[in-house]
């Protein structure tokens, strides 16, 4: 099988299972593939790229240990690739304004076991988006908030000062795509309550609140998978998972909330 960076990993994992204990090996990071619900969930998004933004390697350290369990891998590609990734590169740099910077530490925030979405969110309000740039510090590279947020309009670049510290560096350079800002996919007449009674005894409740990052998201994903068409999943959460939205919407289901308190929402996940 011919790869290169932008083969997804679950492409690769099919293709040879072995691949699975090689890139386990680069970086501990990638140990979570052993899990076969995790693997699931994570390798259909994550090309070699991106895992390699999250181990903190080069692409060409994940290729080269793949060929060794008989992946072939042309290197002239990957070059002329790079070299058009060092373009593109110093284009997103110059827009960074990198004299503006705010700056917002999230490893507080994580290491009291909350999702820091709400808080980079509300901070990108906050900036001036034609003169600063948002400079997030972390342990890791976000890949998933980056995600969300290219589809905003938002560049980024990262940097790696010493180990286990992420410097990422985002401004907005266009107006993003523009989104539905109701309940992901649901119609305008469907209330909490509404689809509460249309499920009623068939909803399967599960409790995440008490969990660590990212077992609710995970938690919330592998249940869904065990639905009945006619059930639907009842979830009492801390907050709306915003990670979350964009898997469901791939999977083809849609929700509604209903906020308790500062630090309980109920959600009602069901099928399109």
């Amino acid at each position: 099988m011919h790869i290169d960076e932008t083969t997804k990993i679950s492409d690769i994992i099919n293709a040879n299972e072995k691949a699975i204990d090689v890139i386990a090996s680069v970086n501990k990071n990638f140990k979570k593939l052993k899990n076969p619900f995790l693997r699931k969930m994570l390798a259909t998004r994550v090309n070699i790229k991106d895992a390699a933004k999250i181990g903190g390697v080069s692409p060409d350290v994940l290729l080269r240990r793949l060929k060794t369990i008989g992946f072939m891998i042309n290197f002239e590609e990957m070059q002329s690739y790079e070299k058009s990734e060092i373009h593109n590169k110093t284009n997103i740099l110059k827009a960074m304004r990198k004299n503006k910077i705010v700056i917002l530490d999230v490893r507080p925030i994580l290491d009291g076991g909350v999702d820091p979405f709400n808080a980079i969110m509300d901070e990108l309000k906050k900036i001036d988006e034609a003169n600063e740039t948002l400079q997030i510090i972390n342990t890791f590279e976000p890949i998933p908030l980056l995600n969300i947020l290219k589809k905003k309009g938002y560049e980024y670049e990262t940097e790696r000062p010493e180990d286990g510290i992420v410097h990422t560096f985002l401004t907005k350079v266009g107006e993003g795509i523009i989104e539905n800002k109701g309940e992901e996919g649901a119609k305008e007449e469907d209330t909490f309550e509404s689809i509460e009674k249309k499920y009623s005894g068939k909803l399967i409740e599960i409790d995440v609140r008490d969990l660590e990052m990212p077992m609710p998201m995970v938690t919330i994903l592998e249940n869904i998978e065990q639905l009945e068409s006619d059930q639907a999943l009842y979830v009492n959460h801390k907050k709306l998972p915003q990670y979350l939205l964009p898997e469901l919407k791939d999977r083809d289901y849609v929700f509604v909330s209903q906020p308790i308190d500062d630090d309980n929402i109920k959600l009602i996940i069901y099928k399109k």
